[in-house]
């Protein structure tokens, strides 16, 4: 006969051999951001699916294709107008081309490799190749025409970005680039469109910015392009440019319109704008289509 002691020790030995439950979870420890950060969540522009591939370290996602159709932007890459087409290979590379430009008469490719990826740091490096023959270029016309009719420009940019997310709502960008330039033909008359636009030149230049997230869609970027020498080259020796003809400013704010579909509108300041375009302060327009 099991006696009430019996029973007793049965049911507490039992007890005791259930596992133990588990402690609740701890809470983040404020003083360690890896607990306390949040992560971008897929419908944000920070996350790597939308991210703002232009002066960052970050590049399109394996299999990603993007297009961008762009007018009146300053630089090599998207001088005039830009009809960009860019394709994500995986492992970070990317792939992209500028098809307005070859339809001028530029071709305009490059490539980019985001080869760091951390929580909060990114670097990426990028490279191009450009290359105008001033006979292609049917859109000049008048004295523009005849003096870039006669010259031919190679440019190959090289450049490494790195990307922090110091905050949800503040990104540090900072690029270091170095353009290799030359220009054929007879460069001793006129400065050329393609010196103009900054292509065919040799340049070395820092480029600090920054973004501010105003929400999930939205951010405001502001950047400056500050160049430690500029020389174009000439038949009769490199013409050196002060940096007050070169230095420039830019200010944009970028915003998901609907999914995979993004404006840009951005305010350039400068020397570069200004022979281009006929004012210091000009606008550029893009709008960029992730597939």
């Amino acid at each position: 006969m099991i006696t009430r002691a019996t029973r007793l020790a049965v049911v507490l030995g039992a007890l005791c051999a259930r596992p133990a439950a588990a402690d609740p979870a701890a809470p983040a420890d404020w003083q360690n951001p890896e607990q306390t950060a949040e992560p971008a969540v897929p419908g944000d522009v920070r996350s790597p699916e939308q991210a703002n591939r232009r002066k960052s370290a970050y590049t399109a996602p394996r299999g990603m294709l993007i297009f961008e159709l762009g007018v009146f932007g300053v630089g090599g890459n998207e001088a005039f107008a830009r009809l960009g087409a860019t394709y994500g290979l995986g492992a970070g590379v990317e792939i992209e081309a500028n098809l307005a430009h070859a339809g001028v008469g530029l071709l305009n490719v490059s490539a980019a490799w985001h080869f760091l990826d951390t929580r909060h740091f990114d670097l990426g490096v990028g490279a191009g190749f450009w290359y105008g023959h001033g006979e292609w270029f049917w859109i000049a016309s008048g004295a523009t025409e005849s003096v870039v009719s006669k010259v031919d420009a190679l440019s190959l940019p090289v450049g490494l970005t790195a990307s922090a997310l110091v905050a949800r709502w503040v990104q540090l960008d900072l690029g270091v680039h170095y353009t290799y330039g030359n220009a054929f033909g007879e460069t001793d008359g006129e400065d050329s469109l393609f010196e103009d636009a900054e292509i065919g030149i040799r340049q070395l230049f820092v480029q600090p910015g920054v973004r501010f997230f105003v929400s999930d869609s939205t951010a405001f970027e502001l950047f400056a392009k500050l160049p430690t020498f500029t020389d174009v080259p000439r038949s009769r020796g490199d013409e050196t440019l002060p940096f007050a003809d070169t230095w420039s400013l830019d200010a944009g704010l970028r915003s998901r319109l609907a999914a995979g579909l993004f404006g840009n509108l951005r305010l350039h300041y400068g020397n570069v704008a200004d022979v281009v375009y006929g004012a210091p302060l000009y606008p550029s327009f893009a709008v960029e289509y992730r597939l």
